[in-house]
């Protein structure tokens, strides 16, 4: 099963060297999860797409420091991807700027949220279960670092988690999509890294408040079985 992975971000040259790249960070996600995906990496930040939506099975959006309204000239050509890949019944998941990007593309909307950041360990309310979580799953604890928010969900979709700070967490369409506004391939190094390079947009108390909510578990580990399954089992039935 090949897993097209759109990389629409990379670390800031400012993180710690000791900080894992996108490509080894979620290729060590997929491998915790038991996930036996054929992975390949395209550049899309850099301009880079797949000559056809059937170069793969399915497609993962990463997260990225860009927001879906920059004038970058890479994303209206990936939001026409997404949408075609979409129409050819490729399944989706989305990671924070690829949980936006794949609103946008598919009829919702993603704004740069006036509540400012959400950042850090947050335990987050399960509303519905869908298809694709655990049915006895009352809330979801993952990494978040975002400054957007993906405002009104696709027509199509169901909200799977959310709380009054950030009201679409989480979306799925069937079997087609699975969204999430957190980062669980994310490690609390990662965030911690970020926090103190964004302080000054932040605000002291908001990051000070991230910081403290790093020794909190997270279940990103879950969220990677999550996903793997819904990959497996919509690249199967598509088979």
């Amino acid at each position: 099963m090949r897993l097209g992975i759109l990389q629409a971000g990379e670390n800031s040259p400012n993180m710690p060297a000791s900080t894992p790249d996108y490509q080894t960070l979620f290729r060590s996600f997929f491998e915790r999860s038991d996930a036996r995906f054929d992975i390949e990496f395209v550049q899309v930040r850099l301009g880079e797409f797949p000559a056809s939506v059937d170069d793969y099975d399915a497609y993962l959006v990463t997260g990225s420091a860009a927001g879906v309204y920059d004038e970058f000239d890479w994303i209206p050509p990936l939001k026409t991807f997404i949408r075609d890949a979409y129409k050819a019944g490729k399944p989706l998941v989305g990671i924070c700027f690829g949980h936006q990007v794949i609103a946008e593309s598919l009829g919702g909307k993603a704004i740069k949220s006036p509540k400012g950041w959400g950042c850090g360990v947050r335990k987050m309310p399960v509303l519905h279960h869908g298809k694709h979580l655990p049915a006895d799953l009352k809330d979801l604890t993952l990494l978040y670092m975002h400054q957007d928010q993906v405002v009104e969900a696709p027509p199509e979709a169901e909200i799977l988690m959310a709380d009054d700070f950030c009201t679409i967490a989480a979306y799925a369409i069937d079997d087609k999509v699975l969204s999430f506004q957190g980062h669980p391939e994310f490690t609390p190094a990662i965030i911690a890294g970020i926090t103190d390079l964004r302080e000054v947009n932040m605000g002291a108390d908001r990051a000070a408040a991230c910081h403290a909510s790093l020794t909190t578990p997270h279940q990103g580990d879950d969220v990677g079985v999550m996903i793997s399954t819904f990959l497996t089992n919509a690249m199967t039935a598509h088979a």
